[in-house]
């Protein structure tokens, strides 16, 4: 058993699906890319697999539009600067390439929103004083590829699918931000990242 310490750093993207009449989803339109730090353990249990805890700061951004009651179709922009735990494991397939599934938590620090018409930009903050710890944490299953460039260097691609629905964001009667209630919409994460071991 071998263990190495390493600090990462990459692009992460989030992008959303679902199906409720008040928002126009579509995946490359609210495709948005962000950036993650990290610090990760790299420790070899066997022969071919690899654990690698990871606690990381993550900030990820959603574009979507959401029509009004004016019918005017604002664009929303939210960031979310989170904190991460994911647990990790690599299987090695070749001297180069391992397999990666694991999970991880999200902590949700804090959360932007944009929301811009043609000249008009109005910025929002969520209030996280009605919220407790649990509803701040997100749940995600990963898997990836994970591609060594020499010995102390990793490449890894990961998808990260959060485990439960979102409640997204709309607009009220006065066409300012609102939450709602209703979990229906899936969010969807691409991560590309290197790290380096010490």
């Amino acid at each position: 058993m071998s263990q190495n310490i390493g600090i990462r750093t990459g692009l992460t993207t989030g992008t959303l699906t679902g199906n409720q009449d008040a928002y126009k989803f579509n995946f490359l339109e609210s495709f948005s890319i962000g950036y993650k730090l990290g610090v990760l353990v790299d420790q070899r249990l066997s022969d071919v697999i690899i654990v690698k805890p990871e606690i990381s700061y993550r900030l990820y951004k959603i574009n979507q539009k959401i029509d009004s009651i004016t019918n005017d179709i604002y664009d929303l922009e939210q960031a979310h600067q989170t904190l991460a735990v994911d647990l990790n494991f690599d299987i090695e397939l070749s001297n180069k390439w391992s397999l990666i599934f694991g999970m991880g938590l999200d902590y949700l620090i804090s959360q932007k929103n944009t929301l811009s018409l043609q000249n008009f930009t109005e910025v929002h903050y969520k209030d996280f004083n009605s919220y407790n710890s649990d509803e701040r944490l997100d749940p995600f299953a990963t898997v990836g590829l994970c591609y060594k460039l020499g010995r102390s260097i990793l490449l890894d691609l990961e998808y990260r699918h959060l485990l439960d629905n979102w409640a997204m964001v709309s607009l009220n009667n006065n066409n300012t931000v609102t939450y709602l209630t209703s979990r229906n919409i899936k969010l969807h994460m691409i991560n590309c990242s290197l790290a380096v071991l010490f």
